[in-house]
C-alpha cells in the first residue's frame, strides 16, 4: 500500500520539521545566572504553536499506521493478524461479528419453526442482549482478534451506523421505575481551617482558655427527588411469509428495518421525548440544562467549543457532542487561516469522529438548528431494562389470509439526568467570516 506508506513518511517528514523548529525556538531562550529563563511573549507563543503543531502531527502519523495496518488484515484475512500476535499470543480461532439478524435466525427458537416449515410454531421470539463489538449496543462477538473486540470495531463502524446511546457507558436495570435525586445548585464554601481563633472567631489564637475552635464550614446542595420510567420504544412491520425461508433477507430486514427503527426512535426520545409519568424525560427537556448560542463571529467548531466551556465551569468534563448530519458537513469541511480542512484530515486518516477530543455523533433526530455538548454517563445515565428484541407472529389480524407475517421489534429503557448543567444545548449562529 504505497500511498499509506507515502502519507505516514511525509507526516514524519513534517514533524522532524516541527521538532527542529521547537529545539532552535528553545535555544533562543535567554538562560539567567540562578538557572531560570526569560522567555518573551513571542517567544512563548511560538514554542506553543510548534509544539500543538508537533502533538497533532504525531496523533495522525499514528492514526494512519492504525488504518495502514487495518488495511494489511482486510487484504489478508487467510494470515493470523498482526494484532493477534501481541506478547507472544496466537489467536485461536477467526473473528465472528454477530449482528442481531444474524442472532435471530440462529435462535433455537428460529430454527425450530424452520425445521417445521413454520407451520407448527407460527410465533417466533428471540431476545438480543445488546453488545456490539464497537459499540456495546447491538450485536455480539463470539471469536477473538485482533488482540481485543474493540480492535475489530474500527472495521465494523463502517456499516454500523454510530447513535447517542453509543456516548453512554453500559448499564442495565430490573426495576420497572427508577427513583433518584437530581441535583438543582451546588454551593461550594470549602476553604482552610486553622486549628483555633481567638475569641471572636476570626483573629489568631491567644493561647488562652478563650479561644475558639476552628469550625468547617457548610457547603450547600439542593436536590430534588425524581422518578425515571423505564419506557418501551417497539414498532411492527408486515412483511410475506416466504421471508422466513431466505435468511440472508430475513437478517438485512431485521438490522436495517426493524433495529434500526428502535434506534433511531430512541435518539429521538433522548434527546425530545416530553416527560408524562410514563414516557422519557429527553435532555431539551429537562430543567437545569444549560443554553448557549453561538456568536457570528466564531466558525462553527470554535461555536462548539465555547459551548463546552459553559459545562466546564459547571465542574463537569463533556465526553460528547451530538449535531444533525448537515451541520457535521460544516464541522468538518471547515477550513482553518492556510485554506486546509480543520477536521476532514483526521478523519480520513483512520481517525474517530472527533471534535475538541469529544466523540461526535451525528443524527437526523437533531434539529440543524441546535447541538447538544454534555458529560454522558456523570451527567445522565441511559438504563437498558430489556434489550432489543425480535417478534415473528402470523397470528395478526388477517395474515393467514394474506400470506403474511408481523414482525415486532422493542425495547425498554430508562434516562436518568441527576445533574442536568452538565449538558449545553447549543443554537448555532451562521458565521459572517
Amino acid at each position: 500500500m504505497p500511498q499509506d506508506k507515502s502519507l505516514i513518511n511525509s507526516l514524519k517528514t513534517q514533524l522532524a520539521e516541527k521538532s527542529a523548529e521547537a529545539e532552535r525556538i528553545s535555544q533562543s531562550f535567554k538562560v539567567e545566572d540562578n538557572g531560570g529563563f526569560v522567555v518573551s511573549t513571542e517567544q512563548a507563543n511560538a514554542f506553543k504553536k510548534v509544539s500543538a503543531d508537533a502533538m497533532e502531527l504525531k496523533q495522525l502519523i499514528a492514526d494512519a499506521e492504525g488504518l495502514h495496518e487495518v488495511k494489511q488484515y482486510l487484504d489478508a484475512p487467510d494470515a493470523t493478524p498482526a494484532a493477534g500476535q501481541h506478547y507472544g499470543q496466537q489467536p485461536q480461532h477467526f473473528t465472528e461479528g454477530k449482528s442481531l439478524g444474524d442472532m435471530f435466525v440462529e435462535s433455537d427458537a428460529f430454527k425450530r419453526a424452520s425445521e417445521g416449515g413454520f407451520r407448527d410454531r407460527p410465533y417466533v421470539r428471540a431476545e438480543m442482549e445488546g453488545k456490539s463489538i464497537f459499540s456495546l449496543s447491538a450485536g455480539s462477538v463470539t471469536h477473538q482478534t485482533l488482540g481485543s473486540a474493540q480492535n475489530l470495531g474500527i472495521s465494523e463502524r463502517e456499516f454500523r451506523k454510530f447513535h447517542i446511546r453509543d456516548l453512554f457507558p453500559k448499564s442495565s436495570t430490573k426495576q420497572a421505575v427508577l427513583y433518584g435525586a437530581r441535583e438543582t445548585g451546588w454551593t461550594n464554601n470549602a476553604k482552610q481551617v486553622k486549628e483555633r481563633y481567638a475569641a471572636d472567631g476570626v483573629s489568631p489564637a491567644t493561647g488562652a482558655d478563650t479561644d475558639t475552635w476552628g469550625r468547617a464550614p457548610r457547603s450547600k446542595l439542593s436536590l430534588v427527588p425524581v422518578m425515571y420510567p423505564v419506557a418501551e420504544i417497539a414498532h411492527l412491520i408486515d412483511a410475506h411469509k416466504n421471508i422466513l425461508a431466505d435468511e440472508p433477507r430475513l437478517k438485512t430486514f431485521i438490522n436495517s428495518r426493524m433495529i434500526e427503527g428502535v434506534k433511531y426512535q430512541e435518539d429521538w426520545d433522548l434527546l425530545h421525548s416530553v416527560g408524562d409519568g410514563q414516557s422519557l424525560t429527553g435532555i431539551f427537556n429537562t430543567p437545569g440544562v444549560q443554553q448557549y448560542s453561538g456568536l457570528s463571529t466564531d466558525k462553527y467548531s470554535v461555536q462548539i467549543r465555547r459551548s463546552i466551556t459553559k459545562a466546564l465551569l459547571a465542574e463537569y468534563d463533556p465526553t460528547g457532542i451530538v449535531l444533525s448530519p448537515t451541520m457535521w458537513e460544516y464541522v468538518e469541511v471547515e477550513e482553518d487561516d492556510t485554506g486546509a480542512f480543520r477536521v476532514a484530515l483526521q478523519i480520513a486518516v483512520g481517525a474517530k469522529k472527533q471534535v475538541w477530543r469529544l466523540n461526535v455523533v451525528e443524527t437526523t433526530a437533531m434539529a440543524d438548528e441546535n447541538f447538544l455538548v454534555g458529560a454522558f454517563g456523570l451527567g445522565a445515565q441511559l438504563h437498558d431494562r430489556e434489550a432489543v428484541s425480535v417478534t415473528v407472529s402470523s397470528e395478526n389480524a388477517d395474515n393467514f389470509e394474506k400470506g403474511l407475517i408481523t414482525v415486532r421489534a422493542d425495547e425498554r429503557v430508562a434516562l436518568e439526568i441527576p445533574r442536568p448543567e452538565s449538558f449545553v444545548i447549543g443554537t448555532w449562529t451562521q458565521p459572517t467570516g
